[in-house]
């Protein structure tokens, strides 16, 4: 506030002088009552517009600032005046709350602006101000952005259906031979047996995959312990012939059943012959 106590100084040296003058001219009595009054009148009408003058300059030395920035001169375009008002005006509409960052940059731009004009940047100047405008306006139209709609979840999928148990395989079909059946209570290999047994080893080595089961039975004549043991001399009497033959013996699984699995009928000769026997069964 140093220029306005200048001022006040200048304006109370001037008051004193002029008012030293009036006092000089009243002392010559014989013009006192000639021109007194007409002085006071003149006196005063200088002294007012003077005050006025005075007062205008001093008003002039406040400082003054556009966007923080400090003014350098009494004159400063009226792009900054337009641009605070303007963003004065944006914080407060409604759309102020929903957008502050492009209030906050409006007002960036002009503290920009201000100091580019001032370095004489004055085009740079005037198209941040405008930037700084636009902001503005923009956010005075912002609105609430929109509620989010949850995405419903989508349907957990349907459980893969349960496949169907398959069906049992069907029961090993038994390959018997006519040469497998065997003389009631023996275990030894026929003649005709043995033949039958040398078409079944040619069959085996065409075809090295294949696998045999040999199923050893009875008739019902004898107990049950004697019978499982004679079905099993008799899947074993077809296990060493077929050895012999050069069948890899991996390849051969004996199994007795005794008098368990007849296929006919124990009540006559013709029955109980057909019981006892050796059943060739393919596994694979």
């Amino acid at each position: 506030m140093e220029g306005e106590a200048s001022q006040a100084v200048l304006m109370n040296e001037f008051l004193k002088k002029h008012i030293s003058n009036l006092e000089s001219i009243k002392s010559f009595p014989f013009l006192t009552k000639t021109i007194a009054s007409k002085e006071d009148r003149i006196m005063k009408a200088k002294l007012i517009p003077l005050a006025g003058i005075l007062l205008l300059v001093l008003s002039g030395c406040a400082q003054t600032s556009h966007f923080g920035v400090p003014d350098r001169a009494l004159y400063m375009p009226v792009e900054f005046n337009q641009a605070e008002t303007a963003i004065a005006d944006a914080e407060k509409s409604q759309g102020a709350k929903y957008c502050p960052e492009k209030i906050e940059s409006a007002r960036t731009l002009g503290q920009k602006a201000a100091e580019l004009y001032w370095a004489c940047h004055t085009s740079k100047a005037m198209l941040l101000l405008a930037k700084a405008n636009e902001l503005a306006k923009e956010a005075e139209s912002c609105q609430a952005p929109a509620p989010v709609t949850a995405t419903p979840s989508p349907p957990p999928p349907a459980p893969e259906p349960v496949p169907a148990t398959p069906p049992p395989p069907p029961p090993k079909q038994a390959i018997s031979y006519h040469s497998g059946y065997f003389e009631f209570d023996k275990s030894e290999l026929t003649p005709a047996t043995m033949a039958e047994l040398d078409q079944v080893a040619r069959i085996m080595q065409e075809n090295p995959a294949a696998v045999l089961e040999l199923h050893g039975h009875t008739d019902s004549v004898g107990n049950a312990a004697y019978n499982q043991a004679l079905s099993d001399r008799r899947a074993e009497a077809v296990f060493d012939y077929l050895k012999s033959k050069g069948i890899n013996p991996d390849r051969l699984k004996k199994m007795s059943f005794g008098a368990s699995r007849p296929v006919a009928s124990n009540e006559t000769d013709e029955g109980r012959a057909r019981n006892r026997r050796v059943d060739i069964v393919i596994v694979k």
